[in-house]
């Protein structure tokens, strides 16, 4: 194989994949007047090598988004009945050991590979509060923004090819 050979640079059907899902996520963001920055993030990690990788994925982000929203809300509601200033030093230290039963919720449920997205989305929710919308509201629109993402990546994953055989043979996977 020659040096020229070796440097070609060739772009995977998987990498169209996600650029396509990515972009429907954008349009879909468009037109509800969101910026889709977890529909976008949730496509992108959502389109894998086959497809019950891409199930798996799927099922496990739907599984931590709801968990995370769901504990996100009751940390939110926690923060404001009882007071406490947010970004203050007792408002993180509090937020950090609530991560305890974050983390413990999804291995109890035996969920256990959706423990790290379930303290992602708590997280996104908790600290990306602004008070301007409940944080039911804030909680849902997020988590909802998340399912949007694998909504779109896993049919598109499903239907588009996997993987082309090669240059002889023109059929598709």
């Amino acid at each position: 194989m020659s040096n020229k050979e070796k440097k070609k640079f060739r772009i995977g059907l998987r990498s169209i994949k996600t650029v396509i899902a990515v972009f429907i996520c954008c349009i879909i963001g468009y037109l509800r007047g969101v910026i889709p920055v977890q529909s976008t993030i949730a496509a992108i990690l959502c389109i894998k090598a086959d497809k019950k990788e891409t199930m798996e994925t799927a099922v496990t982000r739907i599984v931590g988004t709801l968990l995370g929203g769901a504990t996100g809300v009751l940390a939110l509601i926690f923060f404001l009945k009882v007071g406490i200033p947010y970004y203050s030093l007792l408002f993180y230290l509090i937020l950090c050991i609530l991560l305890i039963p974050v983390i413990y919720i999804p291995v109890k449920l035996g969920w256990p590979d959706a423990t790290a997205l379930t303290c992602v989305v708590y997280l996104v929710v908790v600290m990306g509060y602004t008070g301007e919308i409940t944080p039911v509201q804030m909680a849902v629109e997020r988590t909802v923004d998340t399912l949007l993402g694998v909504i779109v990546a896993v049919p598109l994953n499903m239907i588009l090819p996997h993987r082309i055989k090669s240059d002889t043979d023109t059929t598709v996977e």
